[in-house]
């Protein structure tokens, strides 16, 4: 997914049919996932030995086995896709280091994926963002500020939570924090795979300038991490300048 969408033109929008995908729930760094799907590019898998393979998974559970032999352990398990190497997967999320965590988390929605097409003889994937999701949905966090920067009131806190949950309605959308600050709000969000994040966001914006235009119709939205509060004031200095 792209980084920072700071342009209201841009988008994240799934073309296919999400139900042939599952969403990671938790939130992994990409840089993580890149090196968890670059590590698997790298790997012949029509030339393993998944006996060997179950023999050897016992050692992700020792302190002594190097981080490297328990990643590639984890991967191919996933690829197996099997429901005793879901299991061992399964139990060793449970007891996992803190800095492989993410990796058995890759590890298990893969291979869950790959049990699940072979159960269902369904083609199928999953979507891991930085900021993960729920269920069918993703999650965002946009923010949207006033026109001309000025303070809102309570009338405008009012009327911007009742637009967004309207429109959230309509999208099957489930707005999970609304965070006011004088001059703009940041909303986190989840919205399902086939609807357009751009959609909500201007309609939102729409709905809630509907009695009065007290909105500025620019927004920033991203699916990779939770905006810092220095991220938020670049981005609205650079819209008050243009």
């Amino acid at each position: 997914m792209k980084d920072m969408e700071r342009n209201k033109g841009n988008h994240s929008e799934s073309e296919s049919n999400s139900d042939s995908f599952s969403v990671v729930e938790a939130a992994i760094y990409l840089s993580v996932q890149k090196e968890y799907f670059n590590y698997s590019k790298s790997i012949d898998f029509n030339n393993i030995d998944y006996k060997e393979v179950f023999k050897e998974s016992s050692k992700l559970f020792s302190e002594n086995t190097p981080v490297e032999t328990k990643k590639r352990i984890l991967i191919l398990l996933a690829h197996f896709g099997t429901p005793e190497s879901y299991r061992i997967l399964e139990k060793y999320l449970k007891s996992s280091e803190q800095n492989l965590r993410d990796w058995a988390l890759l590890s298990l929605k893969e291979c869950r994926m790959f049990l699940e097409s072979a159960l269902l003889e369904v083609e199928g994937g999953f979507i891991s963002t930085g900021l993960g999701g729920k269920d069918n949905k993703l999650r965002y966090y946009f923010i949207v500020s006033s026109k001309g920067g000025l303070t809102f009131s309570e009338s405008h806190r009012d009327t911007l939570k009742r637009g967004f949950e309207t429109i959230s309605q309509k999208y099957n959308s489930e707005i999970e924090g609304i965070n006011f600050e004088s001059n703009y709000a940041m909303i986190g969000i989840l919205i399902p795979m086939d609807a357009a994040v751009r959609d909500v966001i201007e309609e939102g914006i729409s709905e809630c300038n509907n009695m009065e235009e007290f909105l500025f119709l620019h927004y920033y939205v991203t699916n990779v991490k939770k905006p810092t509060n220095e991220e938020i004031l670049e981005y609205l200095q650079q819209i008050r300048h243009g």
